[in-house]
């Protein structure tokens, strides 16, 4: 499996090698540290997951992201190919597909930013391979930005609808849909033009982590511009307390 992983990975770097991603560099300087800063880019992952029953998940995980040509819509969609230890089966994962709408972006002020966000898990994984959730998730919300210096602050509500699992074989009781929202930051350190460390901490409310139950997550993201404007290099932490879930990933983000 892992062969496999690295082969869609290096045909990935070789089609985004053909399309001059890797040519000379542009003049102009993008900062990925704000989310609000939208850009076209493919970022490849490495993933491993440790679930709370005891079962492990791990594989790639690649995320698109297409940006308006005035950098005010982008739409992302992440697809990841992972294996179950649980079913040792190997599969398509739930698609992740992400919208972000900033009408407005001045960081000389405060707010720096204002927009809309939707998220959301499509139920493509297999539930009984323990591949997948079995139901959608979407979360459309509210976004802005408060920026000082070195220190850039994005706060985000967000509605949240879980819908019903869609396997016959769990109870009626077990895989009814469930209502709740979301509150949570992005909180980024710029070291300087090419790193920068961001950290997410938020609070679910009837979280699709923890079985319709509260949870609190904490996310953290450190990234490295190993060549201006075009690759970026960085690793990433995300744990769920009460779903007891915790994700580790290493990724090579490409812009273009």
């Amino acid at each position: 499996m892992i062969f496999k992983i690295f082969r869609i990975l290096f045909a990935c770097l070789l089609f985004l090698k053909s399309s001059n991603i890797f040519g000379q560099d542009t003049t102009a300087h993008i900062d990925p540290s704000k989310p609000t800063n939208l850009y076209n880019r493919l970022s490849n992952n490495i993933e491993y997951n440790f679930l709370r029953n005891g079962n492990r998940t791990f594989g790639y995980r690649a995320n698109f992201v297409w940006a308006s040509p005035g950098k005010h819509h982008s739409a992302q969609v992440e697809l990841p190919l992972l294996y179950a230890t649980s079913s040792k089966k190997w599969g398509l994962s739930d698609i992740r597909i992400r919208y972000y709408w900033i009408p407005y972006r001045n960081y000389s002020r405060k707010p720096g930013a204002f927009g809309l966000v939707f998220d959301g898990y499509m139920p493509t994984g297999n539930y009984e391979d323990g591949l997948g959730r079995g139901r959608l998730i979407a979360a459309p919300g509210l976004y802005t930005a408060f920026i000082f210096s070195k220190i850039s602050i994005f706060p985000i509500i967000s509605y949240l609808y879980n819908g019903v699992i869609m396997d016959n074989k769990i109870s009626e009781n077990n895989k009814k849909s469930f209502n709740g929202y979301i509150v949570q930051s992005v909180l980024v350190y710029r070291f300087n033009k090419k790193s920068y460390l961001d950290c997410t901490p938020g609070f679910m409310k009837n979280s699709y982590t923890n079985n319709g139950r509260n949870d609190v997550v904490l996310e953290g993201n450190y990234l490295y511009m190993v060549k201006k404007n075009k690759i970026q290099i960085g690793c990433f932490a995300r744990r769920y307390f009460y779903g007891r879930n915790t994700t580790l990933r290493a990724s090579i983000r490409i812009y273009f």
